[in-house]
This record gives C-alpha cells, structure tokens and sequence, in this order.
C-alpha cells in the first residue's frame, strides 16, 4: 500500500509537469495512476472478501477456518492472526456454550419433576423423561399428540400455553390414575415467547389428605355411635334381665314379645358396637417399627397361610422372587396389609378353572421395592376403579369396605406407595416398600 501511494504520487507529478508543458506525454503518468487506483482497489477487495469469508463460515459453523500465518507480508500475517484467533475463541464460546446445554439437559432429566418448554405455536421443544413418563408418551413434539392421551390433558396445557398459569388435571392411563398439577412461567427467548409447563404428580398428596379427611370423619361417627349405642345396649340387657328373672312370670304373651324384642335390640346393638370397632382400626394404627425382611420367605408364609384357610379349589400362585430381596417394614402391620391384598385376588379367581395368582419383586435405582399381586380375574370395572381405596365402600354383600383403605394407609405409614391396574384376565397391585441393604 506504501509503494504503491508513492507510485500514485510520483505518476501524479510527473502528469502535472506535462499538463504544465501541455506536452501528450502526460497520458502515460494518467494511464500509471489508473492501473495504481486499480490495484489499491483489488488489494481493498482482497480483504473485504477475506473478512466476508471469514463470517460466512462462522455464520455457517466451519470449525476448520484456518488463515496463513507464515506469509512474509508483515500486515497480512498480523490480519490472518487476529481472525485465526477470533475464530478460536468463537469455537470456545460454541464449545462452552454446547458443554452448558448438555450440563441442564443432563440437570432436567435428574429431577423428578417434569419439564416441558413449548412455543407459542404448540410445538413442544424441549420435554425430559419425567415428563414424557407422566404423560404416558415417550416422543413428544406438539402438544396435539396429547390429545391420544387424554382430551382434558390437551385442554389444560392449551390453556397453560395461551392464559392460564396453573391447573390441576385427573390423567386416566393405561388403568392407573393419575392427579397431575402443571405450572406454566413464560420467557422471552430472542424475541420469540416461550412457556415452561413443570408437571408433578400430586396422587399421593391429595390421597394423604383424603386420608386425613376420612380418619377425621371415622373418628366423629364412632365417638357419636358409640355414645349412642352404648346406652342402649346397657339399658336393653337390663331390662332383659328383669324379664328373664325365674321369679317373673313370662307367660304372657306380651311379656314373651317384649323379651324378644329387647333381645333383638341388644343383639342388633352389640352388632352395630362391632361394627364400629372395625372402622377404628383405621384410625388406631401404631407407628410401624422397621426391621429388615426377607420378602420370599415373609410371602411364601403368608401364602402358605391363606392356601390352609382356603376352602376354594386349588389357585396356582407363581413367587418371583428373589431370596436375597429385602425390605424395611413391621412385619405384622405388612401382613395385615398383604393379606387384604391376596385375599382380594384369591376372591377374584375363585370362581376360574385355571386360576393363577402372580407375585412378583423387583428393587429400583431409588432404594424401593416394586411388589406386584396380579391376579387373572374378570378385573375391576373402570367406573368404580377410583372408589376402591375409598372407607366404607365395598362391592361385596357383606363387606365392611375397610379392607384396602386399611392396606393403603398401612403401605403410606411405611413411606410407600399403592397403585392398581385392571383390565378383564389382568389386574394388578403394586406396592412400593422400601428396600433394605442389609444381609
């Protein structure tokens, strides 16, 4: 660039001497200074297009951009330094940057919280495996797709995505229910508007409180019943004793009708009194004390149990389990528990040819112990599914409806957790206890 200035120079005075000579001479220093302004304009093109190029390819993510820096031009050695390290340190940025997605990727799929990011066109960017879990489908890209799942699902996160910041949504999946919350905090990201959806599963929360809400019920009618009973169970067996009095003569036609129906009265009395002393086991369980058990052999007895009380024909039933497996639990409260459940599913097949009873016991990453009772029965009908665990709710002419109320608040008292599946030929129990490392 220096040289050729110079050159521009000297050819400009050179034609001004033969301008001032009017001599034709004074077109070559013109024609000169032509071909100097030419070259200075390749040589300014030469490096407009050098640093185009070199944003192109950062544009276009060219990780292998490379200038030569062992050129003897001292000002082109120095520019395809500075662009060599400039395209460095934009491959740092890049690297940190794709290091730093990977790192909350890897954070999003740690949490037991689902995460969904969703754009305002519905599509789904971003969903982890929790979620996808939670909503029962493993490749989610629209929220459309949550329509195959269930509508009022659909209906929430739209709402989420376009007013709604938070709403509450019962999810019917594959037999099991599900009570899910979803939180929605929108963001801008480059000027386009993103919502995060964070779901959790809040099932045991609310069973937590309708436990609660029934053990507060159950205590008000017994303390009220038993007040009641109590008196006139008392009173009936007293006048009754008047009656029954060998000095008294119970002749009478009146007097033998009046026996019987004090007799009748006690009778139903001390009945109602026995019935309302079974509600109180739900509302009177001790704290369970832990200790290690082996599951084979804790199951394989209280099998061995129920197959001796057993006066249906034989049922099949398949443990497997493996020896070493144990839990943590009281071993009297979970076979009070368990119990309730075999005898369900031993109800459920009695009535089958080839019936079979399956027991099954897997342990997790998480320290707990999966047990499922999965019977072959004509299953659990889906309008009353919800209600099962419900007190004082029974399908059975004579049943007292406490027994699987009392199973799962037995399981909850244990830190576990109860679910129930049922299709006709399949239903199943899982209870999650849990897991004991102790040999």
């Amino acid at each position: 660039m220096a040289i050729y200035i110079l050159l521009l120079v000297t050819f400009a005075a050179w034609m001004a001497y033969h301008l001032m000579m009017q001599s034709w001479f004074a077109i070559i220093p013109a024609l000169g200074m032509v071909w100097i302004s030419y070259h200075i304009f390749k040589l300014f093109r030469r490096l407009h297009e050098k640093v185009t190029y070199f944003f192109n390819a950062v544009e276009n993510e060219d990780s292998t951009l490379y200038f030569p820096e062992d050129v003897r031009h001292k000002p082109t050695k120095e520019l395809n330094q500075g662009l060599n390290r400039m395209n460095q340190l934009i491959q740092e940025v890049k690297f940190r940057n794709h290091e730093q997605e990977q790192f909350y990727g890897l954070l999003l799929e740690q949490v037991a919280t689902g995460i969904m990011v969703v754009d305002e066109s519905g599509r789904i960017l971003q969903a982890n495996s929790p979620a996808k879990t939670l909503l029962n489908y493993h490749s989610l890209t629209h929220i459309e797709q949550l329509k195959r799942v269930d509508a009022g699902l659909y209906e929430a996160v739209s709402l989420l995505k376009e007013q709604s910041s938070k709403q509450l949504v019962k999810l019917h999946a594959d037999s099991v229910t599900r009570n899910l919350s979803l939180h929605a905090t929108t963001f801008q990201r480059h000027g386009e508007k993103l919502r995060i959806i964070s779901i959790h599963d809040i099932s045991n929360e609310m069973d937590a409180i309708e436990i609660e809400s029934w053990q507060k019920i159950i205590r008000v009618l017994t303390h009220e019943i038993m007040n009641s009973i109590a008196p006139i169970t008392s009173l009936s067996e007293t006048l009754l004793g008047y009656y029954t009095d060998t000095q008294n003569n119970t002749n009478d036609n009146r007097t033998k009708n009046t026996i019987k129906g004090l007799d009748v009265i006690h009778e139903r009395g001390m009945g109602l009194i026995r019935f309302v002393e079974s509600y109180r086991t739900l509302t009177k369980l001790s704290k369970p004390v832990f200790k290690p058990i082996r599951l084979h052999a804790f199951i394989e007895k209280l099998l061995a149990l129920l197959q001796a009380e057993s006066k249906a024909h034989p049922i099949n039933f398949d443990v497997q389990i493996d020896s070493e497996l144990c839990i943590e639990g009281d071993e009297v409260q979970l076979s009070q528990a368990l119990i309730n459940l075999f005898k369900n599913a031993i109800e459920a097949v009695e009535t089958l040819q080839e019936a079979h009873i399956i027991v099954k016991a897997v342990s997790d990453d998480e320290g707990y112990c999966r047990l499922s009772i999965t019977d072959n029965g004509h299953g659990i009908p889906p309008e009353i599914l919800d209600q099962i665990f419900v007190p004082f709710f029974s399908t059975r002419e004579n049943g007292s409806g406490i027994g699987l109320s009392l199973t799962r608040q037995i399981i909850r008292n244990h830190g576990g957790k109860i679910e129930v599946s049922s299709t006709p030929g399949n239903t199943t129990f899982g209870v999650y206890l849990q897991a004991s490392f102790t040999n």
